[in-house]
């Protein structure tokens, strides 16, 4: 399973059903709310929580990914990928980190306080830990905070970098009372402040050199500033081992070692199954959660979830460059029947995603979604100058016909695209899958817009506003994938990313989620809960409706 991310900044791209994704509440629009829906039913935690005392000192935790990162670096582009991030997520950190309910808190083990100290300007405060130190031993400061914002900001485009979002309103990084005291300064107000802060700094060398920067660690891992440090890469064998970091200043951590082994999305239900790997993330597939109950000690945990899938509609050049035919499409395809097959199964609600912003259980949540209604879809094909003949719609002689391009031996991805290609082909648009690597699906189809539909997931944080804004502007967003924008898109995220009060702010999330709809780039399909199966004993991690970023990596381990 192949997956991208955009760490703190963005959502995060997988294709199965999000550097860590660090999450916060911002106040009154991010934590889940009390409704109706059958998403917000199920709980935001799911794992088997244990103090430490009650953990096993020593022991083995295996885990899969899908592929080894193509560059260790999360905050470049390249290396912005769920499996990347997971792996890494063991050794890094942050000033602030999130609760299990999605809330704010300082982590004593990085800042002793974290405080925004001004509204006008806004200046946020952080009394960094001067007992943290980088890998080598040299302690993090100001400098790597600094050069950090430098390299983010986009004011230097030799920098490929995930999102500037956030960064590009800091004014300044400045030291306060010592090294150790970090003053950040606004230079226009950004309400989503927090998300800046919990993981994403880098060493001040790497951070001021575009080359360390995007390609220094393609075939390398970066430096820890976690309770484990990538110890080993092994790229014949695909198996990245980490140990405990030996200049580790905080809770010492109870495993021994942590594996992650490249097993394929196809293969690791059986993987799982067979004892050979500790947990399972199962998502929306049925196979594998009914081959992970197969295992005799197997436990299987279920939460909210972040993740939602998605059609991305390629608006650049050919048939979908017309918004009637992009609405077309939106409005053919049966959502409630795909979410109903990916989501039964495995035992949890089935729900549609119909917002571009607030996941289905979060408050501001409304769905806008077009929908499924094929006389609707016969006007929009009309209305972009189409016509029926027999079966096929035609225009200027030339039948309409499109492709989806789908990632190899990615199951959930390859049936949710075949959905759609027989709701669209009983319609009379002939769609054509095209297989392609999937070590690749980014790099050499997604990235450069070489596809007419894809259909991945986005993983978001609890930051929905801020987060979301580089899925669609600006045109040139290194994750805006849809060859399209509308230029309003500007000026209303400049007001909800500078907007303190949250009611006022989801006001302005509404604009931007009926303007989305409008053009129609993308349309979502379904939220998809985060179900696991874990090895009986495994304790602190598993299922969370956050991802990985509320896991405390000093107590992951197996219950006394």
């Amino acid at each position: 399973m192949r997956t991208r991310s955009a760490k703190a900044l963005g959502a995060v791209a997988l294709l199965s059903a999000a550097a860590m994704v660090f999450a916060g509440c911002a106040a009154g629009n991010t934590a889940p709310s009390s409704t109706d829906s059958p998403a917000a039913a199920l709980p935001t935690v799911d794992w088997d929580a244990a103090d430490a005392g009650d953990v096993q000192d020593g022991g083995t935790l295996t885990l899969a990914v899908g592929a080894l990162p193509v560059n260790y670096n999360n905050s470049q582009i390249d290396g912005n990928e769920v499996d990347t991030n997971t792996l890494l997520s063991p050794t890094q950190g942050g000033p602030l980190r999130i609760t299990t309910d999605g809330g704010t808190e300082v982590n004593p083990d990085y800042a002793s306080s974290v405080e925004l100290t001004s509204e006008d300007p806004q200046v946020v405060e952080i009394k960094l830990n001067p007992k943290a130190v980088w890998e080598d031993g040299t302690p993090i400061t100001v400098a790597d905070y600094e050069a950090t914002w430098k390299a983010l900001n986009g004011t230097n485009e030799a920098y490929q970098v995930v999102s500037t979002t956030g960064w590009d309103q800091i004014g300044s990084v400045e030291q306060g009372s010592d090294e150790f005291d970090v003053k950040v300064t606004f230079s226009s107000v950004f309400a989503d402040w927090q998300s800046l802060f919990g993981g994403t700094v880098l060493p001040a060398a790497i951070a001021n050199d575009p080359t360390a920067f995007n390609t220094g660690y393609t075939a390398k891992a970066m430096p820890s500033y976690g309770p484990y440090v990538i110890s080993n890469i092994d790229q014949t064998g695909q198996v990245v081992t980490l140990t405990p970091n030996p200049v580790w200043w905080g809770e010492k951590p109870k495993l021994d070692t942590i594996l992650f082994k490249v097993v394929s999305q196809a293969q690791q239900g059986s993987s799982f199954a067979n004892k050979e790997i500790d947990a399972l993330y199962i998502s929306a597939n049925a196979d594998l959660y009914a081959t992970a109950k197969s295992r005799d000690d197997a436990e299987i945990q279920a939460t909210n979830g972040l993740t939602w899938t998605h059609v991305t509609m390629n608006a650049k050049s050919g048939p979908l460059s017309d918004v009637n035919v992009r609405k077309a499409v939106a409005s053919v395809v049966n959502r409630e029947q795909i979410a109903a097959a990916a989501n039964t199964p495995v035992g949890v609600p089935a729900v549609t995603q119909g917002d571009y912003i607030f996941m289905n259980g979060q408050k501001g949540y409304q769905d806008k979604a077009l929908p499924r209604d094929t006389a609707a879809a016969e006007g929009f094909l009309k209305d972009a100058g189409y016509t029926k003949e027999g079966d096929s719609w035609t225009k200027d002689g030339e039948a309409l016909k499109l492709t989806i391009t789908v990632p190899a031996d990615t199951t959930t991805n390859i049936q949710r695209s075949e959905q759609v290609q027989a709701d669209l082909g009983d319609f009379g648009i002939p769609v054509e899958l095209t297989t392609v690597p999937v070590a690749q699906y980014f790099s050499d189809y997604v990235i450069p817009g070489n596809f007419e539909m894809v259909s991945f997931s986005w993983q978001g944080t609890p930051f929905p506003i801020s987060s979301r804004e580089s899925l669609f502007y600006p045109l040139d967003s290194g994750q805006n994938y849809t060859g399209t924008t509308d230029e309003k898109l500007g000026d209303l995220w400049t007001k909800a990313n500078t907007e303190l009060d949250p009611d006022k702010r989801i006001e302005i999330a509404h604009e931007i989620n009926d303007t989305i709809w409008s053009y129609v780039p993308m349309f979502p399909i379904a939220p998809l809960p985060n179900v696991w199966a874990v090895k009986q004993g495994l304790v602190n991690y598993g299922a969370a409706m956050f991802g990985y970023s509320p896991v405390d990596w000093t107590v992951v381990g197996w219950k006394k």
